[in-house]
C-alpha cells in the first residue's frame, strides 16, 4: 500500500505541475463574480481513503456534481452532492453526502471548503464476533482547490475529513482525491 500511496503522491505532483505551467495560458480572469447565472459541475475523482480502522488505505472514487447560483461577491455559494466508494483490505466504506461548498477564484485557481453531512455505511472485511458492518450519520469537513485547464475543464484536489458515530464506534476517516471537473454554465440566453 506504501508503493500505491507514492505512486498516487507522485501522479497528483506531476498533475499539479501540469495544471499550474498551463495556468497562465487559461482564462485567468475572475469572472465568477461579475457574471450572472448558474453553472452545473460535475466531477470525478480517484480517491485514497485513511479509513481509520486496520492498517491499510482504502483506494476508490468519489462522484459529484456542484450546482452554483451566481452572485456578485468574491466568495461563491454552491450546493454539493457527492458519493464515495473506497474498498480495501480490511474494510470498504461507502459515503453519500450534501451540504455547502464556498469556493474563490484568483487567477485561474480556485480553492474551496466543502460542509457536508450525509450517510455512510462500513463492512468490515474480516468480521470480529459476528459484526459485519454498520452504519452512520456522516458529517464531513474538507476543502481542495480546482485549477483551470481550460475554461470549463478543470483539474481538481481534494481533502476530506469525516466523523462516524455507529453507536458502537466512533471513526475519523480521511481522504485526499485527484480528479477532473467540468462546468457547465447556464445563462439566461441558455447553457454555455
Amino acid at each position: 500500500m506504501r508503493t500505491l500511496l507514492q505512486r498516487l503522491t507522485v501522479t497528483s505532483t506531476l498533475l499539479l505541475g501540469v495544471a499550474l505551467a498551463a495556468t497562465p495560458a487559461a482564462s485567468a480572469q475572475a469572472y465568477v463574480t461579475g457574471e450572472r447565472g448558474a453553472a452545473i459541475t460535475p466531477f470525478v475523482q480517484t480517491t485514497l481513503v485513511t479509513p481509520d480502522y486496520g492498517t491499510s488505505n482504502n483506494l476508490g472514487y468519489t462522484a459529484g456534481l456542484d450546482y452554483t447560483h451566481f452572485i456578485r461577491s468574491i466568495v461563491q455559494p454552491s450546493l454539493e452532492f457527492r458519493f464515495t466508494n473506497a474498498n480495501g483490505t480490511n474494510v470498504n466504506e461507502r459515503t453519500y453526502a450534501g451540504g455547502l461548498k464556498l469556493q474563490t477564484a484568483f487567477h485561474g485557481i480556485h480553492p474551496y471548503g466543502t460542509l457536508l453531512i450525509g450517510h455512510g455505511n462500513i463492512t468490515f472485511n474480516h468480521p470480529n464476533g459476528g459484526y459485519y458492518g454498520d452504519n452512520s450519520l456522516v458529517y464531513s469537513l474538507g476543502g481542495g482547490a480546482e485549477f483551470n485547464v481550460t475554461q470549463q475543464w478543470k483539474l481538481r484536489l481534494d481533502y476530506t475529513h469525516q466523523d462516524w458515530n455507529t453507536g458502537v464506534d466512533t471513526f475519523t476517516p480521511t481522504s485526499i482525491g485527484v480528479g477532473i471537473a467540468y462546468s457547465l454554465r447556464i445563462h439566461a440566453g441558455g447553457v454555455r
